[in-house]
């Protein structure tokens, strides 16, 4: 392929590139304001996108909380630093935690 001689000195059909796109550098300032309207979406994007996450696995977290502790309850169990007396009352108190009843004392 063979360039034309005034496109590889800067010149598009005798005319300077700086100034064929009008020549009052319009397309200059609109270059420069997408840019900045790009980076000022990534940068709204690199706050809303980490809070969104943390507010959605929040919940996920919060529901597995439960599991968790109620390994650790029978663990004590085990090593024998909770009566299975106590684990069972910990234990409903848990399960109507999770349903959203009121724990009932026995």
């Amino acid at each position: 392929m063979v360039i034309p001689m005034a496109w590889s000195m800067g010149r598009l059909g005798g005319v300077p590139l700086a100034q064929a796109g009008g020549g009052t550098g319009s397309s200059t300032v609109d270059v420069l304001a997408w840019v900045g309207i790009l980076i000022l979406a990534v940068l709204v994007l690199a706050v809303v996108l980490p809070l969104a996450r943390r507010k959605l696995l929040g919940r996920e977290s919060e529901d597995a909380a439960p599991l968790g502790s109620m390994e650790e309850m029978r663990a004590m169990v085990d090593r024998g630093e909770l009566s299975a007396e106590e684990y069972e009352q910990v234990r409903r108190a848990m399960i109507a935690k999770v349903r959203g009843e009121a724990a009932r004392p026995d």
